[in-house]
């Protein structure tokens, strides 16, 4: 009697667990949300547009890309931190939402806590140029023209806390300059007064220097990646002068924390998938945004040591919120 009861509780015990383990098996099973916490038009819109066709034939389920913009950002990621942890919603946000903006204003989510890495889906290159007046032709040149000029060297950015102005920060601590910072709201504006004479440097992403470097209304000076950028070959890294030194932005896919494993595992593997389509991959190329579409372990590592990494720089350069 007592192995017939011990076998019926392991029984009923099985079966709960099957019913418990379904969803997750079963995904998915209705529509698939990608929120953008972003206005139209933003590089976060280009990368969900392009994966979203190849997700619902290969899910076989409808996927919605759905901006919610507001609170820099927070008020849709927000709102998938709280979405139910199945993966039918989740959100690709930058690396300034969950690296950086944690540091210098208060947010409603904690970006290792809230959230379960799923990949990265692009680096967005960032490029130091200059106005054609100001002399320097390298970025040794142009280290050189801002110790002879401190503080009278400005910078253009998207504005407090964005990866462009982290990257002159790191620039100035590892080199000692002394560039103004002088934030915008957002790179366009920034581009125009730099394309007008109205600052002499912006740090921005390549895809928007491109074509004026082309027609010589600005002059790239270098790039803040590992490697010289196989669109750009003759630009230099800015590592190439200052040893060590790197200076991305990066989009990546999230799902609400508590997500189970075997989600994560399918959406990595479809958005994975997406990515490296050779017209998707082309198009994002083509964009300065090179695929990286890694594990949700990378990703997970990536954030923390971000994280650590900006979180050490604001404090020491003493960023705040405007």
């Amino acid at each position: 009697m007592m192995l017939f009861k011990r076998a019926a509780l392991l029984a009923c015990l099985a079966m709960f667990g099957a019913i418990g383990a379904a969803p997750a098996q079963d995904f998915p099973n209705k529509p698939i949300t990608i929120v953008l916490p972003y206005p139209p038009g933003a590089s976060t819109e280009q990368v969900a547009r392009l994966v979203q066709p190849i997700l619902q034939e290969r899910l076989k389920q409808p996927v919605i890309v759905e901006n919610r913009p507001g609170g820099n950002g927070s008020i849709g990621t927000m709102a998938v931190a709280r979405s139910d942890p199945d993966g039918h919603t989740i959100v690709l946000a930058t690396n300034a939402l969950m690296t950086i903006t944690p540091h210098i204003q208060q947010m409603p989510f904690d970006p290792v806590k809230d959230f379960a890495p799923i990949t990265t889906a692009v680096r967005g290159i960032l490029g130091l140029a200059v106005h054609p007046s100001v002399p320097a032709k390298s970025v040794p040149e142009f280290i050189a023209y801002v110790k002879k000029n401190p503080k009278t060297v400005n910078y253009g950015t998207a504005g407090i806390g964005s990866p462009q102005h982290m990257a002159g920060l790191l620039l100035n601590r590892a080199t000692g300059i002394e560039l103004v910072h002088v934030p915008y709201k957002g790179g366009g504006p920034a581009m125009n007064d730099l394309l007008g004479g109205h600052i002499q440097s912006v740090v921005a992403t390549i895809v928007t220097m491109l074509e004026h470097e082309k027609n010589g209304a600005l002059r790239i000076l270098g790039i803040g990646e590992k490697q010289r950028f196989s669109g750009i070959p003759h630009v230099q890294t800015i590592s190439e002068t200052v040893p060590g030194f790197e200076a991305t932005s990066w989009l990546a896919f999230y799902a609400p924390a508590k997500t189970p494993k075997t989600v994560i595992d399918t959406l990595n593997r479809e958005l994975v998938f997406a990515l490296n389509n050779p017209e998707v991959k082309r198009k994002l190329e083509e964009a300065g945004l090179p695929v990286v579409a890694d594990k949700p372990e990378e990703l997970g590592r990536t954030t923390k040591n971000d994280l650590a990494r900006w979180g050490e720089l604001t404090r020491v350069m003493n960023v705040r919120a405007e």
